[in-house]
């Protein structure tokens, strides 16, 4: 196994070298270079002396494995994405940033998303994934929990307030948080469609959302009746929960007093109704009134 196979172990090997530093703190890539290939001198538990040839040798195998140049490359220039990388290195994994640290899905109703650059078309059931500055200069977007709901969203029954909106998918190990989050930063306002639950509740309210999209009460009762309900989510939700017990809306009570947990999965073909958040700050003015 390569000693430089990550940013991690190579960071501290190219501050060495282009510092030309005679002693370093032991980690484990410099204990590895020690034990295998007697690369420095310990001093002690905690140290490792370094001479001219010892550095150079190791130089010689960074480059060798890595591709990296310690004296010609930057740290700032291997913290770019993977096309970047590879013209500096080998080992393109090597990047900090992910293949879609910058990239957003989106999906529209219609299949026509007006974005940042101009109209864009998808097919119904698709979606997009977009840079996240094509969402800089939107009024207003519709941001969505669940990826599901993103191959899906002509299954819903939007309330006529969010059905032109672009909707944006919230995020995944796939689609970043990061890059919604940059996505939103040019977003004037956002509206919150989540799972029905607290946690979804207190994901909008401190997103600071000027609106959400719920279930009408009569698809409530439809989806409690008909068991597609999931009550141990409820139950795991301790902490949103307790937060919420503070605001002071109609339905987060509602929803507390019958331990309602439904998935966005559930609500599909249900009726969906889009209620605003009176205050600028989303909850500022409810959670105030729920104090006093």
């Amino acid at each position: 196994m390569s000693i430089f196979g990550n940013m991690r172990a190579i960071k501290p090997v190219v501050i060495a070298i282009r510092q030309d530093t005679r002693k370093v703190q032991i980690n484990a890539t410099w204990l590895r270079l020690n034990n295998d290939y007697k690369i420095g001198k310990k001093l002690g538990n905690n140290f490792l002396s370094l001479t001219e040839d010892d550095l150079q040798t190791v130089r010689m195998m960074l480059k060798k494995e890595a591709g990296v140049d310690a004296l010609h490359v930057s740290l700032e220039e291997l913290e770019g994405d993977r096309l970047a990388i590879a013209k500096k290195s080998r080992n393109e994994k090597l990047a900090r940033l992910k293949t879609g640290d910058r990239i957003v899905m989106v999906a529209s109703v219609s299949g026509q998303l007006q974005l940042a650059s101009g109209m864009y078309n998808h097919p119904v059931g698709g979606s997009l994934s977009v840079p996240a500055e094509e969402f800089h200069g939107l009024d207003t977007v519709l941001l969505v929990e669940n990826q599901a709901v993103m191959y899906a969203v002509q299954e819903y029954r939007w309330p006529s307030e969010v059905k032109h909106l672009p909707m944006l998918f919230r995020g995944s190990p796939q689609i970043t948080p990061a890059a919604v989050t940059k996505a939103l930063s040019g977003v004037n306002q956002v509206i919150s469609f989540p799972d029905y639950d607290p946690q979804g509740w207190m994901n909008s309210l401190t997103a600071k959302a000027r609106g959400i999209v719920v279930p009408s009460m009569r698809a409530i009762d439809t989806i409690v009746f008909e068991e597609w309900d999931k009550p141990m989510d409820y139950e795991k939700q301790c902490v949103a929960r307790e937060w919420l017990g503070r605001v002071d809306l109609p339905r987060v009570q509602d929803m507390l007093r019958r331990k309602l947990a439904l998935s966005q999965e559930s609500m599909a073909g249900m009726e969906l109704e889009f209620l605003a958040l009176e205050s600028p700050g989303g909850f500022s003015s409810s959670v105030a009134r729920g104090r006093t």
